[in-house]
């Protein structure tokens, strides 16, 4: 079935807009929300970034740890240490960092997650994954889990955290979510879970099923990611958050009740006119995600 930005709507109207935390519901600590450093390239200066991210209301950041990134593979020793000094000085933290890793004899596994752990750093996000056009979709999906596999067994020993990024779109690893599932029964580990974006969930679940998914991968959610869109012209739109269809808070009342209390990076991913433009957007991002997490019962 073709889904419409009128049927999307209708269904959203004809569930209502229920009452996502009781006040009796259990509260947890308010996860800490970061900003996913992609968005704030043009700042190259670390002392700038860190600066620049605690007057935005952020608590830290979600770097770029890749190539382009604030932080090469290559330099990784030494640039890395000197940006977490940095945003640390600010009182700000690096919660957790992006890189391309998929596989335990990739050469920068090592140095990266090394660097990483020896400034306390908890989770990594790894590479993302596609499937060929016209493949074995079972036995590509064994491929890449024994990938991950091996990353994992790297992130152990290094005492740190994996997440697997679901992305939106054809042929993307994770888009259907229940092989992220699949992938984590699989591996078995608990330094390999989910990177949960609920904006890439709610385009590919938009009639319902992303309340399956997230209930499903609720216990293995380790880090997450909040963005938004609507529907146009029967085409994803993304907008900033609380403009479009993604239920924040009922999504992170689930990640709560299971137990979730990693970072939430914040991702923009549209267009925008200029740099005070998406600073000022991350800026009122954080402050909806955070009320957002209110609502689903998390507490300052």
């Amino acid at each position: 079935m073709t889904i419409t930005r009128r049927n999307f709507m209708a269904t959203a109207a004809a569930l209502g807009a229920a009452t996502i935390a009781p006040a009796h519901a259990q509260q947890t600590a308010m996860p800490p929300v970061c900003v996913f450093s992609k968005h704030l390239h043009f700042i190259r200066d670390y002392t700038q970034l860190a600066k620049t991210a605690k007057s935005l209301g952020l608590d830290g950041l979600d770097l770029t740890v890749r190539k382009g990134g604030h932080v090469e593979p290559t330099k990784v020793a030494t640039d890395l240490p000197k940006c977490v000094e940095a945003v640390r000085a600010e009182g700000l933290d690096v919660y957790m960092i992006t890189t391309d890793l998929n596989k335990g004899s990739d050469p920068d596994a090592a140095p990266i997650l090394d660097a990483a752990s020896k400034l306390q750093i908890k989770y990594a996000r790894v590479g993302k994954q596609q499937y060929s056009k016209d493949g074995d979709i079972a036995k590509e999906l064994a491929g890449f889990t024994e990938n991950l596999r091996t990353l994992t067994a790297v992130f152990e020993k290094f005492g740190m955290t994996a997440g697997y990024h679901n992305h939106s779109g054809a042929n993307n690893v994770g888009a259907p979510m229940w092989d992220i599932y699949e992938m984590v029964k699989s591996i078995d580990n608990p330094h390999f879970g989910s990177n949960f974006d609920v904006g890439h969930a709610t385009v590919e679940g938009s009639y319902g099923d992303w309340r399956i998914t997230a209930r499903l991968l609720a216990p293995y959610v380790k880090m997450s990611s909040a963005k938004d869109f609507v529907w146009e012209d029967n085409k994803v739109k993304w907008v900033p958050i609380g403009q479009g269809h993604v239920n924040i808070p009922e999504y992170y009342t689930l990640f709560r009740q299971a137990g979730f209390a990693g970072p939430v990076s914040i991702h923009v991913e549209y267009e925008i006119p200029s740099n005070d433009a998406m600073l000022e957007d991350i800026r009122n991002a954080a402050v909806r995600v955070r009320s957002d997490l209110a609502k689903a019962g998390y507490t300052a």
